[in-house]
């Protein structure tokens, strides 16, 4: 029988990010701001149909900033809606510019 105490291999050896807790924030919070752009992350890269080469994700205190440019207004808030959806985000500021078009 497993004492479950102790960790398995597996458990130790899981790449999951680590459990945002009351507890983690106020040992590290700027840890809790890594993974909580970490999140955002996966979740944008996860998303095919947006484009984010000129994306920029800056938390910090659990809020977040988006810089840089999207394809379009739409690409834009869905990118706000992306960072709000992580949960432990308080509030975003879309400072995100829409691309001009090329012909």
């Amino acid at each position: 029988m497993r004492d479950p105490k102790l960790r398995t291999e597996d458990e130790t050896l899981s790449l999951e990010l680590p459990a945002l807790t009351a507890r983690t924030r106020a040992m590290n919070p700027s840890n809790h701001d890594v993974v909580l752009q970490s999140r955002i992350w996966e979740h944008v890269r996860s998303t095919r149909e947006l484009d984010a080469s000129n994306l920029s994700v800056v938390v910090r205190n659990r809020s977040v900033t988006l810089f840089g440019t999207a394809a379009d207004e739409g690409q834009r808030a869905q990118l706000e809606r992306i960072a709000l959806s992580v949960s432990g985000i308080l509030q975003v500021t879309n400072r995100l510019r829409v691309a001009p078009a090329t012909h």
